[in-house]
Protein backbone atom coordinates (compact mmCIF):
# COMPACT_ATOMS: atom_id res chain seq x y z
CA UNK A 1 0.00 0.00 0.00
CA UNK A 2 1.37 3.33 -0.91
CA UNK A 3 1.71 5.85 1.83
CA UNK A 4 0.54 9.37 1.30
CA UNK A 5 2.95 11.98 2.51
CA UNK A 6 1.90 15.53 3.32
CA UNK A 7 3.27 18.17 0.95
CA UNK A 8 6.57 19.38 2.27
CA UNK A 9 7.31 23.08 2.80
CA UNK A 10 10.05 22.77 0.18
CA UNK A 11 7.75 21.53 -2.51
CA UNK A 12 5.24 24.27 -1.68
CA UNK A 13 7.87 26.90 -2.27
CA UNK A 14 8.36 25.62 -5.80
CA UNK A 15 4.74 25.93 -6.77
CA UNK A 16 4.08 27.91 -9.98
CA UNK A 17 2.74 31.06 -8.23
CA UNK A 18 5.85 31.32 -6.11
CA UNK A 19 8.11 30.92 -9.14
CA UNK A 20 6.25 33.67 -10.95
CA UNK A 21 6.74 35.98 -7.99
CA UNK A 22 10.48 35.22 -7.92
CA UNK A 23 10.84 35.82 -11.65
CA UNK A 24 8.97 39.10 -11.38
CA UNK A 25 11.24 40.27 -8.56
CA UNK A 26 14.33 39.25 -10.55
CA UNK A 27 13.07 41.19 -13.57
CA UNK A 28 12.47 44.26 -11.43
CA UNK A 29 16.00 44.07 -10.03
CA UNK A 30 17.52 43.76 -13.50
CA UNK A 31 15.38 46.60 -14.81
CA UNK A 32 16.34 48.84 -11.90
CA UNK A 33 20.03 48.14 -12.47
CA UNK A 34 19.76 48.83 -16.18
CA UNK A 35 17.89 52.08 -15.57
CA UNK A 36 20.31 53.38 -12.93
CA UNK A 37 22.10 56.47 -14.12
CA UNK A 38 25.71 56.04 -15.31
CA UNK A 39 28.49 57.21 -13.00
CA UNK A 40 31.48 58.83 -14.73
CA UNK A 41 34.84 60.00 -13.39
CA UNK A 42 36.34 63.22 -14.77
CA UNK A 43 39.77 64.43 -13.76
CA UNK A 44 43.16 65.90 -14.58
CA UNK A 45 46.66 66.25 -13.22
CA UNK A 46 45.85 69.98 -12.96
CA UNK A 47 44.25 71.60 -9.93
CA UNK A 48 40.67 72.82 -10.24
CA UNK A 49 41.79 76.45 -9.80
CA UNK A 50 43.90 76.50 -12.98
CA UNK A 51 42.57 78.46 -15.96
CA UNK A 52 42.09 75.37 -18.14
CA UNK A 53 39.95 73.62 -15.54
CA UNK A 54 38.16 76.49 -13.79
CA UNK A 55 37.40 78.58 -16.87
CA UNK A 56 36.97 75.91 -19.56
CA UNK A 57 36.37 72.34 -18.37
CA UNK A 58 34.22 73.10 -15.32
CA UNK A 59 31.85 75.48 -17.19
CA UNK A 60 31.39 72.73 -19.80
CA UNK A 61 30.71 70.22 -17.04
CA UNK A 62 28.18 72.45 -15.28
CA UNK A 63 26.35 73.16 -18.55
CA UNK A 64 26.04 69.41 -19.20
CA UNK A 65 24.85 68.75 -15.64
CA UNK A 66 22.26 71.51 -15.84
CA UNK A 67 20.84 70.04 -19.05
CA UNK A 68 20.76 66.32 -18.21
CA UNK A 69 19.99 66.42 -14.50
CA UNK A 70 20.12 62.99 -12.85
CA UNK A 71 20.54 61.06 -16.11
CA UNK A 72 24.25 60.83 -15.30
CA UNK A 73 26.48 61.35 -12.27
CA UNK A 74 29.93 62.83 -12.94
CA UNK A 75 32.41 62.74 -10.09
CA UNK A 76 35.43 65.05 -10.11
CA UNK A 77 39.06 64.10 -9.48
CA UNK A 78 41.39 67.09 -9.92
CA UNK A 79 44.99 67.64 -8.93
CA UNK A 80 46.15 64.18 -9.99
CA UNK A 81 44.11 62.21 -7.44
CA UNK A 82 43.74 59.38 -10.00
CA UNK A 83 47.06 60.00 -11.75
CA UNK A 84 49.54 62.83 -11.17
CA UNK A 85 51.70 62.69 -14.29
CA UNK A 86 50.77 64.84 -17.27
CA UNK A 87 52.15 62.30 -19.73
CA UNK A 88 49.93 59.52 -18.32
CA UNK A 89 46.53 61.22 -18.67
CA UNK A 90 45.83 59.66 -22.07
CA UNK A 91 46.48 56.20 -20.66
CA UNK A 92 44.07 56.88 -17.80
CA UNK A 93 41.25 57.70 -20.23
CA UNK A 94 42.00 54.83 -22.61
CA UNK A 95 42.05 52.31 -19.74
CA UNK A 96 38.90 53.70 -18.11
CA UNK A 97 40.54 54.80 -14.86
CA UNK A 98 39.17 58.19 -15.91
CA UNK A 99 36.06 58.24 -18.06
CA UNK A 100 36.64 61.86 -19.08
CA UNK A 101 40.06 63.47 -19.08
CA UNK A 102 41.96 66.60 -20.05
CA UNK A 103 44.88 65.59 -22.23
CA UNK A 104 47.82 67.57 -23.64
CA UNK A 105 48.76 65.93 -26.98
CA UNK A 106 52.33 67.22 -26.76
CA UNK A 107 52.84 64.92 -23.74
CA UNK A 108 51.70 61.79 -25.60
CA UNK A 109 54.64 61.35 -27.94
CA UNK A 110 53.72 60.04 -31.37
CA UNK A 111 50.01 59.46 -30.72
CA UNK A 112 48.70 62.63 -32.37
CA UNK A 113 51.26 63.52 -35.08
CA UNK A 114 48.88 65.75 -37.06
CA UNK A 115 48.26 68.00 -34.06
CA UNK A 116 51.84 69.23 -34.35
CA UNK A 117 50.38 71.82 -36.71
CA UNK A 118 49.19 73.73 -33.62
CA UNK A 119 52.82 74.34 -32.64
CA UNK A 120 53.92 75.90 -35.93
CA UNK A 121 55.11 79.50 -35.44
CA UNK A 122 53.04 82.08 -37.31
CA UNK A 123 50.41 79.57 -38.45
CA UNK A 124 47.65 80.10 -35.91
CA UNK A 125 47.59 83.58 -34.45
CA UNK A 126 44.51 83.11 -32.25
CA UNK A 127 43.25 80.36 -29.97
CA UNK A 128 39.76 80.46 -31.46
CA UNK A 129 40.91 79.81 -35.01
CA UNK A 130 43.21 77.02 -33.82
CA UNK A 131 40.46 75.27 -31.86
CA UNK A 132 37.85 75.54 -34.63
CA UNK A 133 40.27 74.27 -37.27
CA UNK A 134 41.28 71.38 -35.04
CA UNK A 135 37.65 70.38 -34.51
CA UNK A 136 36.94 70.51 -38.24
CA UNK A 137 39.96 68.31 -38.97
CA UNK A 138 38.62 65.77 -36.45
CA UNK A 139 35.14 65.83 -37.98
CA UNK A 140 36.69 65.28 -41.39
CA UNK A 141 38.48 62.21 -39.94
CA UNK A 142 41.91 63.60 -40.78
CA UNK A 143 43.32 63.12 -37.27
CA UNK A 144 44.68 59.86 -35.86
CA UNK A 145 45.16 58.60 -32.31
CA UNK A 146 41.50 58.50 -31.22
CA UNK A 147 40.83 54.76 -31.61
CA UNK A 148 39.84 54.10 -27.97
CA UNK A 149 38.46 57.51 -27.09
CA UNK A 150 35.83 59.95 -28.30
CA UNK A 151 36.72 63.63 -28.68
CA UNK A 152 34.43 66.00 -26.80
CA UNK A 153 36.42 69.15 -27.56
CA UNK A 154 39.72 70.49 -28.79
CA UNK A 155 40.98 73.92 -27.78
CA UNK A 156 44.18 75.91 -27.66
CA UNK A 157 46.08 78.51 -25.70
CA UNK A 158 46.82 81.96 -27.02
CA UNK A 159 50.03 81.80 -29.08
CA UNK A 160 53.31 81.49 -27.19
CA UNK A 161 55.78 84.36 -27.07
CA UNK A 162 59.53 84.80 -26.74
CA UNK A 163 60.64 85.80 -23.23
CA UNK A 164 64.21 86.95 -22.75
CA UNK A 165 66.48 87.33 -19.74
CA UNK A 166 69.08 88.69 -22.16
CA UNK A 167 67.25 91.40 -24.16
CA UNK A 168 67.53 91.41 -27.94
CA UNK A 169 66.74 94.20 -30.39
CA UNK A 170 67.66 92.55 -33.70
CA UNK A 171 67.27 89.10 -35.22
CA UNK A 172 71.05 88.81 -35.22
CA UNK A 173 71.12 89.18 -31.44
CA UNK A 174 69.65 85.68 -31.05
CA UNK A 175 72.79 84.06 -32.45
CA UNK A 176 74.58 82.02 -29.81
CA UNK A 177 71.95 82.59 -27.10
CA UNK A 178 70.59 79.63 -25.15
CA UNK A 179 66.78 79.68 -25.46
CA UNK A 180 64.30 77.22 -24.02
CA UNK A 181 62.23 75.30 -26.58
CA UNK A 182 58.98 73.38 -26.28
CA UNK A 183 60.10 70.67 -28.71
CA UNK A 184 61.39 69.81 -32.17
CA UNK A 185 59.40 72.44 -34.06
CA UNK A 186 60.66 75.29 -31.90
CA UNK A 187 64.15 73.81 -31.94
CA UNK A 188 64.19 74.24 -35.71
CA UNK A 189 62.84 77.79 -35.50
CA UNK A 190 65.43 78.91 -32.96
CA UNK A 191 68.28 77.22 -34.77
CA UNK A 192 67.31 79.04 -37.95
CA UNK A 193 68.44 82.23 -36.18
CA UNK A 194 71.60 80.70 -34.77
CA UNK A 195 70.24 80.26 -31.24
CA UNK A 196 71.06 77.18 -29.17
CA UNK A 197 67.69 75.55 -28.48
CA UNK A 198 67.30 73.94 -25.05
CA UNK A 199 64.31 71.60 -24.69
CA UNK A 200 63.13 71.54 -21.08
CA UNK A 201 60.01 71.76 -18.95
CA UNK A 202 58.91 75.06 -17.33
CA UNK A 203 60.33 74.21 -13.90
CA UNK A 204 63.76 73.45 -15.34
CA UNK A 205 63.50 76.63 -17.42
CA UNK A 206 62.99 78.67 -14.25
CA UNK A 207 66.00 77.10 -12.58
CA UNK A 208 68.21 77.67 -15.61
CA UNK A 209 67.09 81.31 -15.92
CA UNK A 210 67.67 81.99 -12.23
CA UNK A 211 71.20 80.52 -12.44
CA UNK A 212 72.12 82.46 -15.56
CA UNK A 213 72.40 79.26 -17.61
CA UNK A 214 69.64 80.29 -20.03
CA UNK A 215 69.09 83.52 -21.96
CA UNK A 216 65.37 83.16 -22.59
CA UNK A 217 62.57 80.84 -23.56
CA UNK A 218 59.55 80.21 -25.74
CA UNK A 219 56.51 79.86 -23.51
CA UNK A 220 52.81 80.70 -23.38
CA UNK A 221 51.75 83.87 -21.59
CA UNK A 222 49.51 81.87 -19.27
CA UNK A 223 52.36 79.39 -18.68
CA UNK A 224 54.69 82.23 -17.72
CA UNK A 225 52.17 83.34 -15.08
CA UNK A 226 51.30 79.83 -13.90
CA UNK A 227 54.96 78.91 -13.29
CA UNK A 228 55.87 82.38 -11.96
CA UNK A 229 58.51 82.92 -14.65
CA UNK A 230 58.05 86.65 -15.28
CA UNK A 231 60.36 87.75 -12.42
CA UNK A 232 63.16 85.88 -14.24
CA UNK A 233 62.97 87.77 -17.57
CA UNK A 234 63.28 91.40 -18.65
CA UNK A 235 61.73 91.29 -22.11
CA UNK A 236 58.59 89.75 -23.66
CA UNK A 237 58.25 89.55 -27.44
CA UNK A 238 54.61 89.52 -28.54
CA UNK A 239 54.99 87.18 -31.51
CA UNK A 240 52.78 84.15 -32.38
CA UNK A 241 55.20 81.27 -31.92
CA UNK A 242 52.64 78.48 -31.96
CA UNK A 243 49.79 77.36 -29.73
CA UNK A 244 49.36 74.39 -27.41
CA UNK A 245 46.47 72.05 -28.16
CA UNK A 246 44.35 70.51 -25.40
CA UNK A 247 41.83 67.67 -25.70
CA UNK A 248 38.73 66.85 -23.67
CA UNK A 249 38.29 63.11 -24.18
CA UNK A 250 35.91 60.39 -23.03
CA UNK A 251 36.64 56.67 -23.01
CA UNK A 252 34.93 55.10 -26.05
CA UNK A 253 33.11 52.41 -24.04
CA UNK A 254 31.95 55.00 -21.52
CA UNK A 255 30.67 57.14 -24.38
CA UNK A 256 28.76 54.28 -25.97
CA UNK A 257 27.14 53.43 -22.62
CA UNK A 258 25.61 56.87 -22.12
CA UNK A 259 21.96 57.69 -22.85
CA UNK A 260 21.55 59.62 -26.08
CA UNK A 261 20.30 62.81 -24.32
CA UNK A 262 23.54 62.89 -22.30
CA UNK A 263 25.67 62.42 -25.41
CA UNK A 264 23.73 65.15 -27.18
CA UNK A 265 24.31 67.59 -24.30
CA UNK A 266 28.04 66.80 -24.28
CA UNK A 267 28.19 67.38 -28.04
CA UNK A 268 26.24 70.62 -27.86
CA UNK A 269 28.48 72.16 -25.20
CA UNK A 270 31.67 70.68 -26.68
CA UNK A 271 33.06 70.95 -30.20
CA UNK A 272 32.96 74.49 -31.64
CA UNK A 273 31.22 75.90 -28.54
CA UNK A 274 34.07 74.72 -26.31
CA UNK A 275 36.69 76.04 -28.76
CA UNK A 276 35.11 79.52 -28.67
CA UNK A 277 34.58 79.56 -24.90
CA UNK A 278 38.15 78.46 -24.21
CA UNK A 279 39.54 81.10 -26.58
CA UNK A 280 37.69 83.84 -24.70
CA UNK A 281 39.00 82.51 -21.38
CA UNK A 282 42.63 82.34 -22.51
CA UNK A 283 42.37 85.73 -24.26
CA UNK A 284 41.01 87.39 -21.12
CA UNK A 285 43.76 85.81 -19.03
CA UNK A 286 46.45 86.89 -21.49
CA UNK A 287 45.15 90.46 -21.62
CA UNK A 288 45.13 90.63 -17.83
CA UNK A 289 48.71 89.37 -17.70
CA UNK A 290 49.92 91.97 -20.20
CA UNK A 291 48.01 94.70 -18.40
CA UNK A 292 49.69 93.71 -15.12
CA UNK A 293 53.12 93.71 -16.77
CA UNK A 294 52.60 97.20 -18.19
CA UNK A 295 51.43 98.50 -14.84
CA UNK A 296 54.44 96.99 -13.05
CA UNK A 297 56.72 98.44 -15.74
CA UNK A 298 59.45 95.88 -15.16
CA UNK A 299 59.19 93.49 -18.14
CA UNK A 300 59.33 95.28 -21.49
CA UNK A 301 56.66 94.08 -23.94
CA UNK A 302 58.11 94.28 -27.45
CA UNK A 303 56.38 94.08 -30.84
CA UNK A 304 58.69 93.38 -33.81
CA UNK A 305 59.27 96.08 -36.40
CA UNK A 306 58.54 95.36 -40.06
CA UNK A 307 61.99 93.98 -40.82
CA UNK A 308 62.05 91.61 -37.86
CA UNK A 309 58.45 90.55 -38.50
CA UNK A 310 59.25 89.75 -42.13
CA UNK A 311 62.28 87.68 -41.10
CA UNK A 312 60.34 85.82 -38.41
CA UNK A 313 57.61 84.98 -40.92
CA UNK A 314 60.04 83.90 -43.63
CA UNK A 315 61.85 81.50 -41.32
CA UNK A 316 58.51 80.24 -39.99
CA UNK A 317 57.33 79.39 -43.50
CA UNK A 318 60.45 77.26 -43.91
CA UNK A 319 59.46 75.41 -40.74
CA UNK A 320 55.92 74.92 -42.12
CA UNK A 321 57.22 73.28 -45.28
CA UNK A 322 59.63 71.06 -43.36
CA UNK A 323 56.86 69.89 -40.99
CA UNK A 324 54.50 69.10 -43.87
CA UNK A 325 57.23 67.09 -45.61
CA UNK A 326 58.37 64.94 -42.69
CA UNK A 327 54.99 64.34 -40.99
CA UNK A 328 52.84 61.42 -42.21
CA UNK A 329 49.95 62.96 -44.17
CA UNK A 330 51.59 66.29 -43.32
CA UNK A 331 50.97 67.96 -46.68
CA UNK A 332 47.31 66.89 -46.65
CA UNK A 333 46.81 68.16 -43.10
CA UNK A 334 48.67 71.42 -43.75
CA UNK A 335 46.66 72.19 -46.90
CA UNK A 336 43.35 71.32 -45.22
CA UNK A 337 44.17 73.39 -42.12
CA UNK A 338 45.25 76.33 -44.26
CA UNK A 339 41.95 76.28 -46.17
CA UNK A 340 39.91 76.01 -42.98
CA UNK A 341 41.87 78.80 -41.32
CA UNK A 342 41.58 81.12 -44.31
CA UNK A 343 37.84 80.41 -44.66
CA UNK A 344 37.27 81.34 -41.01
CA UNK A 345 39.24 84.56 -41.42
CA UNK A 346 37.64 85.54 -44.72
CA UNK A 347 34.16 85.85 -43.21
CA UNK A 348 35.38 88.73 -41.05
CA UNK A 349 33.90 87.31 -37.84
CA UNK A 350 37.16 85.95 -36.44
CA UNK A 351 40.48 87.75 -36.33
CA UNK A 352 43.65 85.70 -36.52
Amino acid sequence: MSRAYPESPTSARHSPPYLLVCLAMLWLCISAASCAEPVLRIGSHLQARTTAISKIVLPWLEAVRAEVGDQVTIREYWGGSLGRHADKQMELVESGVLDIGYVVPAYTSGQFPELGIFELPYFFESAEVAGLVGWSLYEQEKLSGFDRVHLLGIFATQPAGLFMRTPVTRVEDLRGLKVRSLGAIHNSWLEAFGAAAQTMNPIDMNQALSRGMLDGGIQGWSGMRTFDSFPLVDQAWSVPLGTTAFLLLINQQSWEGLPEPVREAMRRHGGPALARASALAFQAFGERIQSDLRRENRVAIVAPDERIEAEFRRRSEDIHRAWATRTPKGSEIFDAATRLRDDLLSDGVIEN
